[in-house]
């Protein structure tokens, strides 16, 4: 192995900002050779791509080598892909690190397989990656833990469920290290120079009108032809004061719920913009800070980037008492909580009658105090020093 510079594996999806956030703000300062296997049969999206190369980064990716048949999910084609991602990773140099973001079952394939491949092992959940508690899968973790040097979660209340599956035999290795949300340093040089009404002009969104935003990507989990439906039945003189986002720009996989939530749209009265490009880090920092209303019923969410933006910008957030968040109780955040989606349209209503639309935007500062690009740099370089 070369001991001039040392080499770390990033084992993810390439196309998430997570990861992009952390090779550009944890990992370039170390001045590794870096390498990132990407999970994800998609192609990577053109504003990292650039990114990575840019900054000699080596993607080791099906979809980037030209294999075939990534579209098809049954069994067999899902087979072949594992094997294809094996080819992958047996392609990689040895190093010193690996780093396995979201702990599924094709990761720790991989680094079973290989495990001879790598020095130190760093395992990092994410949140819905813990759900699975298959016998098969457990047993698989409680192999892979053995090896890691590290195990990582991003929220306290994923932190809890590791403990209730795995109880406190791993307690020595186990972590909170968070993600920076970068879009929370872009709302706050945004709210240094412009204020909310700005933000909805320069967005489209009419000046005199209270947005409301509805979730933050194109999943059926979101619930956003629940929210729609509720929204639908509000009588005319509510539904005449607001304007509807729907963003649906990320995961555009099920093209049944896409149409939808299109579908339940045209049953409204109000406007609805329904969001369907790509949005820069600036853009998404401007409709939180536009956004009067954000809606937060998705069936089960670790801390979701979108939240804390939303939460961050001053939104008033209704979301379902379902969604757990221990961060977000001891800083005392301001949320009403539902108890069903049939409650959406009721809570709907008390917000409106009481609602004046504001210019300043008032930033919740325990968010960005615990999620900052600083604050989270310091997490991980604690980490990463040790080993």
């Amino acid at each position: 192995m070369d001991n001039k510079k040392r080499r770390y594996l990033v084992i993810g999806d390439a196309n998430s900002m997570h990861i992009y956030n952390y090779v550009k703000n944890v990992l370039l300062p170390y001045n590794y050779e870096i390498h990132l296997l990407t999970l994800s049969v998609l192609p990577i999206r053109e504003i990292y791509r650039k990114f990575y190369k840019k900054n000699d980064i080596f993607i080791h990716s099906v979809y980037e080598k030209g294999y075939r048949n990534l579209d098809k999910k049954d069994r067999f084609h899902r087979t072949i892909q594992l094997v294809e991602k094996v080819r992958l990773m047996r392609d990689i140099p040895p190093v010193d690190i690996c780093h396995v973001h979201s702990v599924y079952k094709t990761s720790l394939y991989l680094i079973r397989i290989f495990k001879k491949k790598y020095d130190k092992l760093i395992l990092s959940y994410w949140g819905g990656d813990i759900e699975d508690t298959s016998r098969t899968v457990v047993k698989l973790r409680k192999q892979c833990f053995e090896k890691a040097d590290y195990i990582t979660v991003t929220v306290e209340r994923t932190l809890e469920q590791f403990r209730e599956i795995y109880g406190a035999q791993y307690d020595e290795k186990l972590k909170v290290c968070r993600f920076a949300t970068e879009g929370l340093e872009c709302i706050h040089s945004i709210s240094e120079k412009k204020n909310r009404r700005e933000c909805k002009k320069i967005l489209q969104i009419p000046e005199n009108k209270i947005c409301i935003t509805c979730g933050y990507s194109a999943y059926a989990e979101q619930r956003q032809d629940v929210c729609l439906e509720q929204i639908a039945c509000l009588s005319e003189q509510y539904q005449e004061k607001i304007f509807v986002i729907v963003p649906m720009q990320y995961g555009r996989f099920d093209i049944n719920y896409i149409k939808k939530v299109q579908e339940v749209a045209k049953k409204c009265k109000c406007d609805i913009k329904i969001l369907e490009e790509y949005y820069s880090f600036e853009k998404s920092a401007m409709l939180a800070i536009a956004t009067d209303i954000y809606l937060h019923v998705r069936d089960t969410d670790a801390f979701s980037n979108a939240l804390k933006e939303h939460i961050y910008s001053g939104n008033i957030v209704i979301k379902g008492d379902w969604l757990i968040y221990r961060e977000l109780d001891d800083m005392m955040a301001k949320m009403i909580s539902i108890e069903s989606l049939s409650d959406i349209n009721k809570k709907l209503e008390l917000v409106l009658d009481n609602f004046q639309l504001e210019d300043e935007i008032k930033l919740f500062d325990p968010i960005y105090e615990l999620y900052s690009v600083k604050s989270i740099c310091e997490q991980w370089n604690e980490i990463i020093d040790s080993l």
